[in-house]
This record gives structure tokens, C-alpha cells and sequence, in this order.
């Protein structure tokens, strides 16, 4: 992946985390994971990508506020999120 690829996906993400319908979604998302983009490695950036298109934000907000347990090929991803 690029570096023009990177900084693309990492705009997408920034921009999907701040309009999610929700003041406290949006909170939320700034402080795990706007905050602590530069620090993913491209393969979770992508891998956040994904998330946000197979999973809806309610379901990422419990699983962030450890109220559900995420799918097992998310579960490093969350655990480097809540670090």
C-alpha cells in the first residue's frame, strides 16, 4: 500500500469517525481511535475499514465500552484501540 493509499484510507476513517449520527459515538471514536490512527500499521488501517462497513456503530460503541465481545478477527485490533 502507497503512502498516498495510507494517508487516503486515514482521511476515511477520521471522516467516518466524525459524523456517525451520535455525539457520544463521535467522543467516543475521537479519544480510541482518531487519537491513535498514526500508531495502526496499513493492515489495520484497512482492517478498521472494514469494521466500519460489516459492523454497525452501535455494536462497535459496545464493543469499545466492553459491554459485547467482538468477532475474533477483530479482537487484536479492539485490544490495540483500548490500550
Amino acid at each position: 500500500m502507497s503512502e498516498y493509499n495510507i494517508k487516503k484510507l486515514k482521511k476515511q476513517i477520521i471522516y467516518r469517525c466524525s459524523y456517525t449520527g451520535t455525539k457520544e459515538t463521535d467522543l467516543l471514536y475521537k479519544k480510541l481511535i482518531v487519537n491513535k490512527i498514526d500508531t495502526l500499521a496499513p493492515n489495520e488501517l484497512y482492517q478498521l475499514s472494514n469494521l466500519f462497513n460489516k459492523v454497525s456503530d452501535i455494536d462497535i460503541f459496545l464493543i469499545l465500552t466492553n459491554k459485547k465481545n467482538p468477532n475474533s478477527k477483530y479482537t487484536n485490533l479492539f485490544k490495540k484501540l483500548k490500550e
